[in-house]
């Protein structure tokens, strides 16, 4: 199997901030208030991005280069190693990123989207994964990861992993083949500059 430039995607998402791993502990503080307003606040982003309420951009990242090009028309390049949707409000301020690398044997897919305030600087972060060859169930394996930031400390984390139809698989008893490393940015700025993209200068 053929696994795209493991090295960009490893390069790509390496921030500075350390993400929470199956054998990592992560600073947990206690804000419940806090927490409610972050999890209203990355709802209202999900909504969103269904609706016109949100402009999206696509960009491609094509094999041996360096940035990626912008989707017009939906008219995609051949091949393709990563896309990133960027998603600005009504003020074209960037209130999330989405990467996604692109698997060509079909066995995975990867999505990892951050979420920004209004100064830019990252609340939440999801890690969505869907994979076959996982032991635990003979279709797709799906993973969630959430996790929560405030003042640059996460206050909050999720963990979900289920089969097709919604039965929670256990973790302990599961492979992970595609469990591909990954960091979490801190603003807007990060995650832009990493992908190849200009930063928005809003520091």
């Amino acid at each position: 199997m053929r696994i795209i430039n493991l090295m960009w995607l490893v390069v790509v998402l390496i921030g500075c901030k350390p993400t929470k791993t199956k054998n990592q502990q992560r600073e947990i503080v206690p804000e419940p208030d806090r927490l409610e307003m972050l999890k209203a606040q990355k709802a209202t982003i999900d909504s969103q991005r269904m609706t016109k309420a949100l402009t999206a951009k696509i960009y491609a990242k094509q094999p041996n280069e360096k940035a990626p090009n912008e989707v017009v028309d939906l008219k995609w390049p051949k091949e393709i190693d990563e896309v990133y949707n960027v998603w600005y409000n009504g003020e074209h301020q960037i209130v999330c990123v989405g990467a996604y690398p692109f698997s060509h044997t079909g066995d995975w897919n990867l999505g990892f989207t951050h979420y920004f305030d209004a100064f830019g600087n990252t609340f939440a972060f999801e890690r969505n994964t869907s994979f076959y060859n996982s032991i635990c169930t003979d279709d797709l394996a799906i993973e969630q990861i959430v996790m929560y930031y405030a003042n640059d400390k996460m206050v909050d984390s999720t963990y979900v992993l289920t089969d097709v139809k919604g039965n929670q698989l256990l973790q302990d008893s599961c492979e992970f083949p595609y469990d591909f490393p990954y960091r979490v940015y801190t603003h807007v700025d990060d995650v832009l500059k990493a992908v190849g993209l200009k930063p928005t200068t809003t520091r």
